[in-house]
């Protein structure tokens, strides 16, 4: 139960750290709504396409899963922080914010794990991320979107290593 709320906590970051690059005055409840169902929408996609190849790869899917958690966690750690502000529609960012919750619910569609609790979390996560980061991470520029991607590149490396380590 506890990897699908860390799961769907971690998956927000990427729109913590989009959306704080940008302040965006108009319609933020109906972009909050967006960017949460697409956080929940994608997912849902990628838990499936997991089941999927979790019944062709029966005995390698949890390894795969756990490769994929930590690669996905190995990219947000190494990957530079961004400076510069993204020229996309608010509304197309949340679709290229949602795309890499696609990949970590393959994962946990092989492992199959909780989907509806997954879900939930992400979408709730990443709606409340939304106002986080245009009320309080934009605002301020104390707080280091570049470290906030790495925090959250390691606990889903750690979250990757606890899986395979439970296989």
């Amino acid at each position: 139960m506890w990897r699908e709320i860390v799961a769907g906590g971690l998956m927000s970051v990427d729109v913590l750290i989009l959306f704080s690059l940008v302040l965006y005055r108009k319609q933020i409840f109906t972009l909050a709504a967006w960017v949460a169902s697409l956080h929940m929408l994608f997912p849902l996609i990628g838990y499936y396409a997991g089941a999927v190849v979790q019944n062709y790869l029966k005995f390698a899917s949890p390894y795969l899963s756990s490769f994929l958690l930590i690669l996905v966690g190995l990219q947000m750690i190494l990957a530079r922080s961004p400076k510069q502000v993204p020229l996309l529609s608010p509304y197309l960012l949340a679709v290229v914010a949602s795309i890499d919750t696609f990949s970590v619910s393959i994962s946990f569609g092989m492992l199959k794990v909780e989907k509806f609790l997954f879900i939930l979390s992400s979408g709730i996560f990443s709606y409340l991320a939304v106002f986080i980061a245009q009320k309080v991470i934009f605002k301020h520029a104390f707080l280091n979107r570049g470290l906030i991607m790495k925090l959250a590149g390691v606990g889903i490396l750690i979250l990757g290593v606890i899986i395979l380590r439970n296989i």
